[in-house]
């Protein structure tokens, strides 16, 4: 008995095959939406109003002096997609509370690119004006701005139905201001967290009571924050679970990568960059993956407050991929399965996560679409094993596995046994092929024994090592026909 959880690539084709392969070519159906551009149209909704909230009135000195304004959003969706839910990137663009626009070329680029990637993708206005002399008229901007993303969310909820949105899958994406705002949207989720400043003079009202009264939460389902600080780390806390992806450079002069105030500015209230979130989000387990560039300062993709003076730079290439592969892997199934064989004859188990279609390709010319199948092998040989599975937002994954089928095994042959996955992060599957029982010993670099276990003949040993330190080990196995090792790699 094996398990697989070995992620792989594959060549994909294009997604017009999706369903026809399976059931008229015999073949898994890749596809490559959500990671390619596979629409070659998109359509655009302009100015949408989302909302309506006061804003306050230039030179922004007094708080009270507000008047009432449309929020806006851009909405952008893949020409002739059918699918009935998708998934949302709402993009929350920079300035300093002060200035910039749904319009932010960094903005519009990811909301274009990622709407052919199969997304639908919005890019909002929110509330500007703030006092730059004034560190509650700071932590109020930030607020406000925190309250229009909530509300675009709830009214993206509310027309799940006329944009054709998965309300589980929305996801924030905010640069520098955007991406305070994505930032408190996670962590500053509870009306008890709420800053003090933000209750008086006048009230800026609860989380979700401002801009439109749609009867959802706002909260999103996913971050990436683009240079952007939190006020404070305490606000992270061991329920937030949510993914997060953030990118920072180390010499930010504008926002701090670790702690300081934005600008430099002491008028501004000190917060917490992008080196402190981590750490704290590292140290409660959370869902993080980060792109820290040593040397780089704000905005290092070549933009300023949002727009190129030149152009992208070598930089957003990789912030781009590393924003589609983040968030693929939020509303991915996993794919894995275990087997079992007599000799000829095997059995598959499906072992994925959130996948409610499955595609089996058995290496022989034979494919299968049930979870679990059984599949007779007429000749003897070594077959690729795939297994393809997705879910209702054609999201997808894949692994793979190698069987070989023999009559036995000759006298002069050493015994024979697999590990995997190799590397692995939580556990190794150690398969004895051989006829007999085999002892098997696990040895660190330094070579101190670890673990010793005895496996039967044509059996599978699942080994946790999760309390195993990342590192290198060797295992040890023998039985009658003679001694042999193998090495495996413990990630974190």
């Amino acid at each position: 008995m094996s398990v697989f959880n070995l992620q792989m690539k594959y060549k994909l084709v294009t997604l017009v095959f999706l369903f026809a392969s399976i059931s008229l070519m015999g073949q898994i159906p890749y596809n490559n939406r959500y990671t390619s551009p596979v629409f070659d149209n998109i359509e655009i909704n302009t100015d949408v109003i989302y909302g309506n909230a006061p804003r306050l009135l230039f030179p922004y000195l007094l708080e009270s002096l507000t008047v009432d304004e449309n929020l806006l959003m851009d909405i952008y969706q893949p020409l002739g997609d059918t699918l009935s839910k998708r998934p949302v990137l709402l993009c929350v663009h920079s300035g300093a509370f002060l200035t910039g626009s749904k319009l932010a070329e960094d903005m519009v680029a990811f909301c274009d690119s990622m709407a052919h990637r199969g997304y639908v993708t919005a890019s909002i206005d929110y509330r500007l004006g703030m006092n730059p002399l004034s560190s509650e008229s700071a932590i109020r901007a930030v607020y406000r701005g925190l309250q229009d993303g909530r509300s675009a969310i709830r009214f993206l909820k509310e027309n799940r139905n006329v944009y054709n949105i998965d309300t589980n899958n929305i996801y924030m994406l905010g640069s520098s201001a955007g991406s305070f705002v994505g930032l408190h949207n996670i962590f500053l989720d509870t009306e008890d967290e709420r800053p003090p400043e933000t209750y008086s003079n006048p009230d800026l009202g609860c989380l979700d009571c401002s801009g439109n009264n749609y009867s959802h939460l706002g909260k999103s389902n996913g971050l990436v924050g683009l240079w952007g600080s939190l006020q404070d780390t305490i606000l992270i806390v061991e329920t937030d679970t949510i993914p997060v992806l953030l990118v920072h450079g180390t010499d930010d002069d504008v926002v701090p990568f670790g702690y300081g105030a934005a600008f430099g500015n002491p008028a501004f209230p000190a917060s917490y960059g992008s080196e402190l979130i981590a750490e704290r989000i590292e140290n409660l387990g959370g869902k993080l993956e980060k792109y820290f560039v040593l040397g780089v300062g704000h905005e290092f993709y070549g933009t300023s407050n949002g727009n190129w003076p030149v152009g992208p730079n070598e930089y957003w290439d990789t912030v781009f991929n590393k924003t589609v592969t983040f968030s693929h892997l939020i509303h991915r199934p996993s794919a894995g399965f275990y087997l079992e064989q007599f000799e000829n004859n095997v059995s598959f188990y499906d072992q994925s996560q959130k996948a409610n279609n499955w595609y089996w390709d058995f290496g022989d010319g034979n494919y299968s679409m049930e979870q679990n199948p059984t599949h007779s092998y007429d000749n003897l040989g070594t077959y690729n094993i795939i297994q393809f599975v997705s879910n209702d937002l054609n999201s997808w994954d894949t692994v793979s596995a190698t069987i070989s089928l023999t009559v036995g095994i000759n006298e002069d042959q050493k015994p024979i046994l697999t590990i995997y996955p190799n590397p692995t992060q939580t556990d190794i599957f150690i398969q004895n092929y051989d006829s007999e029982p085999m002892n098997v010993t696990i040895f660190n670099i330094q070579g101190l024994i670890i673990n010793e276990i005895q496996i039967p003949a044509k059996r599978t040993h699942k080994l946790s090592v999760v309390e195993y330190l990342p590192g290198v080990y060797f295992l040890k196995y023998r039985n009658t026909r003679g001694v042999a090792t193998k090495m495996f790699s413990k990630i974190r």
